[in-house]
This record gives C-alpha cells, sequence and structure tokens, in this order.
C-alpha cells in the first residue's frame, strides 16, 4: 500500500485477520479499482483502453469450476466485476446476493477522495462479508495484470490537476494586480476554478492531442498577463465556430443566437454530476429552525391529498345509471324532444399527477444568504411533496463555458427523499458561472419523458445569466428560447429570482413563464411553499 504506508504496517495490518491470505487479496484489488477508477476520470483518453485491456484479462480468467470452493469463487467474481465491469461466466445463483453487497461496499471507492484508508476500511466490511456467508480454506488467487502506474503516466503525459493550478495561481496573481471585478465591457470576471482549466486541458488532450505538460511548459514561460490571452487561445483551438463534439455519458444542447437570429447546434455541453452527500447537519438545523412552519405546511398539504375516487355524472358510458339523467331521458322522449345520451355515472380514481422538477442555481453568484435560503426552501418544499405524494426532482446547474455546464443530480425523480439526499441538499454550494439555458434544456428532456399530465419545472436563480463570453442580451434571449421550447413540449415553467433589480430583464427574459421576484432572500423559504400550492391547485 502507497500514501505512507510501510511495508511493515501493511503486513500488520493482514496480520490482524484469521486468513491473512484473503485479506491481502481483498487490499490489492480494491486498491487496483481505486487507481483505476482515479485513471480513467483523469486520462479520459486512457479510459477506453483501460477498460478494454481489463475486459480482455478477465477473458483470461480460469473457470468457477476450477476454484476449490464458493469462497474463492466469490473473491474471482469481486475482482472480475471491479477490474472489468462484467464477469468471464454467469454468476451463480447462490453468489449473487454477496456480489450485490461486496460492489455496493466497493462503490464508494471509485470517489476522486478515496484513499487508502478508505480502501482499508472496505476491505476489512468486505473481509467480514466473505467469512460470513462462506466456509473453507482460502488461497491466493492467481494475480491479475498490474494497474498503471500514476507517476509514468505524469512522466509520459503530465498532471491535469497540477497543470490546471499552475494556470490558475498565474490568473490569480495578474487579477490581484490589475482591477478584479470587471472585464473592458463592464461583466463581472472571474477566474476559472481549477476544475473548469482541468477540464478544458482534458478536452484538448482528446481532442488535439496535446498534453498538460507541454501546456505547463508554455505557462512556465508566460508572464502572467499573457496567460488569460493564452487560455482563450487553447479554448478556441476546440470549440472555433464549429458546434462541440459528441462525448462519452454528455449531452449536447443548441444555443439560440440573437446575433444570427438562429439556432447555434450542438453548442453548450451538459456535464452530469451526482452531488456528492455528507452530513445532514443542515436539514436537521432547518427542520428545526422551521419546525412550526413545517407542521402547518404539512397540514395544508394534507387538505391538498386526492380522496381516492370520484363519481362523474352525465357520462356517455360508465359503471352505472344516472337516475335523475335517465328520467330526464324518458321526459324528453315523451315530449319528442331530442333526449340526452349523457344517462351515466363514471367512477374514476382521482390523483393529482403532477411531475415537479425544481433547478437551483448553484453559481458563485449566490454566496453567502443565497444559497443558505435556497437550500432552506428546497427543505420544506421537500417535506411538503413527501406529505402530498407528488412525484419531485432536484437539480442544481453551473459550470464555466459551454462546454462544460455542471448539472448536478441532487434527487432525481426515482429517488426516495431519504437521508442521502437530505446530505446532499445539505452539502450544497456555490461553485462557478451561470448558464441557465442548456440547465433548463435539460431539465425539460428529463420533464418530458414523465408520464404525468403536469409537467413543471420551477427555476431557483438569484438573476442574470452569466458565463464565459455569454451575458447581456445574448444570454437573456438564449434563456427565453429555452423556456418557449419547455412551453411548446407541454412544461409548464415557474421562475423565482432574488434579483431586485430585475425589473429592466425579467419581463423579456420569462416572457414565456410564469415568474415572481423577491426581493428579500430571507424570504424565499416562506414563499415558495405558498407558490407551489397557488401553482398546482
Amino acid at each position: 500500500m502507497k500514501n505512507g504506508s510501510s511495508d511493515g504496517d501493511i503486513e500488520n495490518f493482514y496480520a490482524l485477520f484469521p486468513e491473512p491470505a484473503l485479506a491481502e487479496d481483498l487490499i490489492t484489488l480494491l486498491e487496483d479499482y481505486r487507481i483505476n477508477s482515479r485513471l480513467k476520470a483523469e486520462y479520459p483518453v486512457l479510459g477506453v483502453q483501460i477498460s478494454e485491456m481489463n475486459v480482455h484479462t478477465v477473458s483470461k480468467r480460469p473457470p468457477l469450476d476450477e476454484l476449490a470452493n464458493d469462497k474463492q469463487r466469490a473473491v474471482e467474481l469481486i475482482a472480475q466485476q471491479l477490474i472489468a465491469g462484467t464477469t468471464k461466466e454467469q454468476v451463480p445463483e447462490n453468489l449473487q446476493s454477496t456480489l450485490d453487497l461486496a460492489l455496493s461496499i466497493c462503490q464508494p471507492l471509485s470517489a476522486l477522495h478515496a484513499d487508502v484508508h478508505k480502501t482499508a476500511r472496505a476491505a476489512a466490511e468486505l473481509y467480514i462479508l466473505i467469512d460470513d456467508h462462506f466456509q473453507g480454506p482460502y488461497h491466493k488467487m492467481s494475480p491479475f495484470s498490474a494497474p498503471l502506474d500514476q507517476s509514468q503516466v505524469n512522466q509520459n503525459i503530465g498532471n491535469f490537476g497540477r497543470t490546471a493550478r499552475k494556470i490558475s495561481e498565474k490568473l490569480n496573481s495578474e487579477v490581484d494586480k490589475s482591477h478584479p471585478d470587471a472585464d473592458k465591457n463592464g461583466n463581472d470576471f472571474s477566474v476559472p476554478s481549477d476544475d473548469a482549466i482541468s477540464e478544458l486541458l482534458r478536452s484538448l488532450y482528446k481532442e488535439k492531442g496535446i498534453k498538460p505538460k507541454a501546456v505547463e511548459s508554455r505557462i512556465d514561460a508566460l508572464e502572467p498577463n499573457k496567460v488569460q490571452a493564452y487560455l482563450s487561445e487553447l479554448e478556441t483551438s476546440i470549440t472555433a465556430e464549429n458546434g462541440l463534439q459528441s462525448e462519452r455519458d454528455t449531452y449536447l444542447y443548441p444555443e439560440w443566437g440573437s446575433d444570427i437570429n438562429d439556432y447555434r447546434l450542438n453548442w453548450s455541453r451538459i456535464r452530469e454530476r451526482i452531488l456528492e452527500g455528507g452530513t445532514a447537519e443542515f436539514y436537521l438545523d432547518t427542520i428545526q429552525k422551521y419546525a412550526g412552519q413545517i407542521k402547518i405546511i404539512r397540514r395544508e398539504f394534507q387538505m391538498l391529498r386526492p380522496e381516492g375516487v370520484v363519481k362523474l355524472r352525465g357520462q356517455f358510458d360508465g359503471d352505472d345509471i344516472d337516475l335523475d339523467a335517465t328520467v330526464q331521458y324518458f321526459i324528453d322522449k315523451r315530449l319528442r324532444l331530442s333526449p340526452s345520451e349523457r344517462n351515466y355515472v363514471r367512477t374514476e380514481k382521482r390523483t393529482r399527477d403532477i411531475a415537479v422538477a425544481f433547478l437551483v442555481d448553484m453559481s458563485g453568484s449566490t454566496v453567502g444568504s443565497t444559497i443558505l435560503c435556497e437550500k432552506e426552501a428546497l427543505v420544506l418544499m421537500s417535506e411538503a411533496l413527501k406529505e402530498l405524494g407528488d412525484a419531485f426532482a432536484i437539480y442544481g446547474f453551473s459550470g464555466y463555458g459551454r462546454d462544460n455546464v455542471v448539472f448536478f443530480l441532487i434527487k432525481d425523480f426515482e429517488d426516495p427523499y431519504d437521508q442521502r439526499v437530505q446530505s446532499k441538499i445539505s452539502t450544497m454550494t456555490n461553485k462557478q458561472s451561470t448558464r441557465i439555458a442548456p440547465a433548463i434544456r435539460h431539465t425539460t428532456t428529463k420533464l418530458r419523458r414523465r408520464e404525468e399530465r403536469t409537467r413543471m419545472l420551477i427555476l431557483l436563480s438569484d438573476g442574470k445569466p452569466l458565463d464565459r463570453d455569454y451575458y447581456g442580451n445574448y444570454a437573456i434571449e438564449d434563456t427565453r428560447m429555452a423556456l418557449k421550447e419547455a412551453q411548446g413540449y407541454g412544461v409548464k415553467s415557474f421562475c423565482i429570482t432574488v434579483d431586485r433589480e430585475a425589473a429592466e430583464y425579467l419581463p423579456r427574459m420569462y416572457a414565456n413563464s410564469r415568474w415572481v421576484v423577491i426581493d428579500d432572500v430571507l424570504k424565499l423559504p416562506d414563499k415558495i411553499t405558498r407558490i407551489y400550492k397557488r401553482f398546482t391547485t
């Protein structure tokens, strides 16, 4: 094991277990999985090659029936699934549940922040799982291929994170010396985050073959005041005036160009990210802070619940005869009038049939009370909707540049509103820029897949869209068109903003949506449940 653990430490760790060989194999395969996951995330261009190599490796593994017992088979199957995402043979029925549980234990090791200590904890948990389920002695498994060596990759290609930090440091040093607040057009200027620069470097390597170590050498030779221009050149070299190229596990959307009065196709890229949860401390504090209000909200929303079934009279067909209508039928016939055919009563289930997606602005401008009140509002709404039973989802958005609009999955429609979601809401924080339109289009795509009769998008934002080369009238018109597209697909939208100076642009930007300005962000949690109740009844 690396990260400062000596050979003696790891040997002592193995010795803690009755079967050190099993502990050693588990540590080895989990570390391979963690390192391979990190390499795939850090070097996208190598990801496909790594996966292909791993699938080939698994195809050469020995058959399960050649292994001594189910304990050996379980470890072999876990290793194959972690390394290649598949198994060479069909999983025996008696091993399937153990394999599923083992994979859920291992999954957190694929996260960016996972380290060797998490590997050790997961290995210990996995050891107990296997030891509890299977008898028989364990013998060391035949080794898989060694994982790629991070130091060799860094030496040959460079390090995306380190290069991104160098660029960021030079940009910040120049901003500190000059005017930190505005560019020549009077628009807010902010240095892109290390993550945004790192994404740009990955795109350069993938699409142009430019290695981060080559960029780093160039940056080292540049004066700080030249770095911003060089960064723009790099971005232009991969975007130019063309649409973006398709990329695995991302989503491309058009952008309305008011300058050309037409759409620019494949012009923005959504990158979905599952927001990592932490503690649910913020959620618990909010529940306590608004305890009285939540009790009132729950009571009010209980009154909105469907009553079960409703009888619809005067129908062409149905379950029962409508006696009043039937009497009138014979009266009309006797009077030689044209009698109505609506002589039946039909019993129908009464449901609200609503799906709502909350889209939350997580841009850098929401820092402070805005993001806190957005989160409090989400907690109150979630508690209310849990009571009401409406299908709902919670998404966030931020990013930097048209190639890097990050769409955070906080709660999807299929997800239960549980502690995991509550912890994700608690850890929401402000990120980067505000490119609203692509996030609206992506949310609309998700809502279009829903079967509910009423589909709604509720946008929480602190004001104007603002991103790299995306501001003013151009950004406002693109947002207006995204909401118009949603309307065309039958998705109703409601936009809530806390920008006190919004009157000049909101009527135009939200022309195809219902909207409201809340002049005091502290009122947001109190207002949002009332707005939702009024809008859906």
